[in-house]
């Protein structure tokens, strides 16, 4: 069960934050539990989401019955054409498997030390409920000056969740720990820094994905505004300290490239007429992240150790990510538009681009058949 998404350092899952966020993965380890319960505890009846489980990885795939079970939480709910119940699960890994027969998925079960423990805890939570509220009101409308460095997401969640009410406390929350943890003011500060633009970046993809999914959140959340903010935050941290900079994008880039990688080979044993098959493109936010990057390193050097590695991916997204819909085609046209932007001032030329545009030009064309066999493009194979 081999994550895509291995990272170094101190980062920590995340959870959806006040600004109407998704979730993002990060590496973990897979180790085996004890202590798990099949389908027949619980009576048939269907998990909900968000329950501890553990799944039988990729079961259907497996040589002569191997199961190889990872813990993991159910991320969604649903049935198929014929009533069927499917899960999808994220693995504590940050690996993920989608539509998982209930015979592949177990509850984890929890012992009675357990339960007493969390039935303690919500007691506890439900006690300090009201005094929570009144403290994020007040810190609200007292927002200090100067904040320590959040070194994980979900450290970042929890101060916004305190002190940010809209989407332009958030962004002022993070110029101020950027302004009062500056590399420039101490240069100890310089590893706390370098993970804290990691989480941004990190944060960028959320509020991007955000965007896709629920659009730009209207005056309050100001998702647009968001990611302006956090593109001019991510510049100033990169011209303090240039070599953690490129550090940190490098090793996102080869995360996204392992996670682009994952995507392909699990395309390849989806069927064409599969339309709710997920999809081998790059998200929004990974591509919005994309197009902040050219406003963050120069694009027009021969060589860059951020920007050659991103244009390298973004051509390998273009070649060789099938097209199955229309989102697959605007996601391609998106990426297309990103190569010509990195490479026209430098007056390179961008072949997957070009190549990529060209097809999807021919789908409109009268005998769509014809115009594919003069110059076919793998890529649109499976849309003709």
């Amino acid at each position: 069960d081999e994550d895509p998404e291995e990272e170094e350092g101190t980062e920590s899952e995340c959870e959806e934050s006040d600004a109407g966020l998704g979730g993002s993965e990060d590496e973990a380890s897979a180790d085996e539990v004890s202590g798990e319960s099949g389908d027949d505890e619980d009576g048939g009846a269907i998990l909900a989401v968000g329950t501890k489980v553990k799944g039988n990885y990729h079961a259907e795939e497996q040589f002569d019955g191997h199961e190889n079970w990872y813990e993991g939480v159910i991320t969604d709910v649903r049935s198929d054409k014929t009533g069927n119940t499917l899960y999808d699960i994220t693995y504590d890994d940050g690996d993920f498997e989608e539509g998982m027969k209930p015979e592949y998925v177990r509850r984890i079960k929890k012992s009675k030390e357990e339960r007493d423990q969390g039935n303690e805890k919500e007691q506890r939570m439900n006690r300090l409920k009201i005094k929570k509220l009144k403290a994020k009101k007040k810190a609200r409308s007292e927002m200090p000056y100067v904040f320590e460095v959040p070194t994980t997401l979900e450290a970042l969640h929890d101060m916004i969740g305190n002190f940010a009410s809209t989407g332009s406390d958030v962004a002022l929350i993070i110029q101020r720990i950027h302004a009062s943890n500056s590399v420039r003011l101490d240069k100890n500060n310089k590893e706390k820094m370098q993970n804290f633009f990691d989480v941004l970046l990190r944060r960028f993809v959320e509020v991007g994905d955000a965007i896709y999914s629920s659009g730009d959140g209207g005056p309050e959340l100001g998702r647009y505004d968001q990611l302006n903010a956090l593109t001019q935050t991510l510049y100033a941290m990169s011209q303090d300290s240039p070599g953690c900079a490129g550090a940190v994008w490098g090793r996102r880039l080869g995360i996204m490239q392992k996670a682009l990688a994952k995507r392909l080979r699990d395309a390849e044993f989806i069927s064409a007429d599969d339309e709710d098959a997920p999809s081998a493109w790059p998200s929004t936010g990974s591509l919005l992240l994309m197009r902040a990057l050219s406003h963050i390193f120069p694009v027009t050097d021969l060589r860059h150790v951020v920007v050659t590695p991103a244009l390298m991916l973004l051509g390998q997204t273009v070649a060789q990510c099938p097209v199955r819909s229309l989102d697959d085609v605007v996601m391609g046209l998106f990426s297309s538009c990103l190569i010509i932007e990195y490479t026209k001032e430098a007056k390179r030329l961008a072949p997957e681009a070009l190549a990529f545009i060209a097809g999807v030009l021919r789908l409109f064309a009268v005998n769509v058949e014809a115009a594919t066999e003069v110059t076919p493009v793998p890529s649109f194979e499976l849309a003709m």
